[in-house]
Formats: structure tokens, C-alpha cells, sequence
């Protein structure tokens, strides 16, 4: 019998009625659900439910779905990625480019995961190393690194190498450092190009610079990228994904590069990623249609 993992964001109500029916229609296709514990309050969960802590759900599902949006995804994929777990999306949220599958999907979604219909999509993750005050933590993202200056209203300085080359000193509002995943986030918004997810790159993406001749560029899957601040007064931020947040100061540093494995994401195969562009980013939308059926 196959099990299916089970996330909710307990910050959506909606989720309740979804994963129901949801969970109803596994058990008519005669599958079984495996919650995560830290659900059980917002679920409502009964001692007949089966739960097992997050971090542990990849290892005893055949597939995970995480009910919410990008960022139910992304912490989802933090906790049981490494796992190699299969993961789904199913979107609650607004926009929504990682979550692929709607509630009004949900049966035929049941139907395709117990049959096994579906695609898996390797993406990238990154390894993060940060180094600081002589001591050194592990980090994994999915989506992105963002290096800025918090809440100060000064510039900060950015040093960047590449393979222990020298690439540049960015001195602007801060930096990303996204996977082909991430470049549909925030470095999209920061003027960063898009990348087709399945591909093997690290994009790095300055924020707000000083000079207009400061522009994004896309590293090999290979490169080692090394990153510190100088001449700051202040610490500077770093965020991992939305999900870990730190400061370092001058003489700390980060090291970044791919990670030693992939997160085995599920598609349906009902949309291509330039029909999601398309529907999210309203590309081939006609504007002059719009003002021409426009009353005079």
C-alpha cells in the first residue's frame, strides 16, 4: 500500500477542508496518509491519524506533498529533500510558481500519485557553508541566498570570488545567490533573468547596486562562490530559503556551491514551465484588447 506524506502550512486555514478531502480520496483509492507531527494540533489529528516528525516523513513515504504555497515548499523540501523523497505542491497560496497542482485538482492529483503518473524533476540545491567566528555551519537552499543590509539605510560592501578568483565588489543594497528554482523569486524582482528549472546553474544577482554597469551573471554548476562584507560597522543579513536568518561582519564569510544532491520534485505533467510563465507572469496577454473592448 503506498503512503503518502502529508505537510500543511498551519497558517492556512483552508488547508483543513483540502487535506480531508484529499486524505478521503486516498483511502477510497485504498492508499494511506502519514502526517507530520507538527501538524497534529492544526489538523485536529486523532490518536488513529499516523504521524511522524517532519524530518522523518521522507523516510517512511513514497511521496511527501506539502499543502500551502512556495514557502510551504521550500521549508518542506528543507526538512526531507536530502531524503530523496519525491515532493508535490499543492497551491493555497497566491502566486505560486513552485506549487504546480490547484485544489480543484485534487482527485485526479490522488489518482496520478497512486498510479504512479507523474514526471520527477531533479532541482538544484545549493550547499552553504557559512564561516563565522571560527566556527562553521551547514545550509542547504532550494530557492536562494540573500546577502543585504537588513535594516540599515547604507549601502554595503560585497565581495565576491568565484574558484578563488577575484569577480567584483558589489556595493549596493545586497546580493543573490539563487539556483535555477530561485530565479522565479526574488531575483526575478531584482532584475535577474529566468532559468528553466531543470537546469545546472548558480545565478548571482546584485540588489539595487551603486553602478548601472553592475548587471547579474550565471555561474557553472561547478563554481565555488566565496562571499564577505568589509568595512561594515553593523552586521550584515543572510537569508537561506526564507527559513534560516543570520548576521555576519567583516571577517566571516560564505561558501557556496552545489550541493551533492537534488530535490526530486513531482510534476504532473499538466503544464510546462513556460505555460506557468505565461499564466503567472501574464506573458501573450494583449493589453491593447483589453482597452479596445473598453466602453468609450
Amino acid at each position: 500500500m503506498i503512503t503518502i506524506g502529508i505537510v500543511a502550512n498551519r497558517f492556512k486555514p483552508r488547508a483543513r477542508p483540502v487535506i480531508k478531502n484529499f486524505v478521503d480520496l486516498l483511502r477510497e483509492a485504498e492508499a494511506q496518509a502519514l502526517y507530520a507531527a507538527e501538524n497534529a494540533e492544526f489538523l485536529k489529528l486523532t490518536s488513529a491519524d499516523r504521524t511522524v516528525p517532519l524530518a522523518q516523513l521522507g523516510e517512511h513515504s513514497q511521496v511527501v506533498v506539502a499543502f500551502g504555497g512556495d514557502g510551504t515548499l521550500l521549508s518542506t523540501a528543507c526538512e526531507v529533500g536530502a531524503s530523496g523523497v519525491p515532493i508535490l505542491g499543492v497551491n493555497l497560496g497566491g502566486l505560486g510558481f513552485l506549487a504546480e497542482t490547484k485544489t480543484d485538482e485534487i482527485r485526479e492529483t490522488v489518482q496520478d500519485l497512486v498510479n504512479q503518473h507523474y514526471t520527477i524533476i531533479e532541482r538544484m540545491v545549493l550547499a552553504v557553508r557559512v564561516h563565522v567566528s571560527g566556527q562553521i555551519k551547514n545550509y542547504w537552499a532550494l530557492n536562494d541566498v540573500v546577502v543585504d543590509k537588513g535594516t540599515s539605510a547604507r549601502l554595503i560592501l560585497i565581495d565576491a570570488l568565484v574558484d578563488g578568483n577575484y569577480l567584483n565588489t558589489y556595493r549596493s543594497d545586497g546580493l543573490i545567490i539563487a539556483t535555477p528554482t530561485g530565479s522565479t523569486a526574488y531575483s526575478l524582482s531584482a532584475g535577474g533573468p529566468l532559468l528553466m528549472p531543470v537546469m545546472q546553474a548558480i545565478l548571482v544577482t546584485p540588489i539595487c547596486p551603486h553602478s548601472l554597469t553592475v548587471r547579474p551573471i550565471v555561474l557553472s554548476e561547478r563554481s565555488v562562490l566565496s562571499i564577505s562584507t568589509r568595512g561594515q560597522d553593523k552586521p550584515v543579513q543572510v537569508n537561506i530559503d526564507g527559513q534560516n536568518r543570520f548576521v555576519i561582519r567583516a571577517g566571516d564569510w560564505l561558501e557556496i556551491s552545489k550541493a551533492d544532491y537534488s530535490v526530486r520534485w513531482v510534476s504532473s505533467n499538466k503544464r510546462d514551465f513556460f505555460s506557468i510563465l505565461r499564466t503567472k507572469l501574464n506573458w501573450g496577454f494583449d493589453l491593447s484588447m483589453q482597452s479596445n473592448s473598453a466602453p468609450a
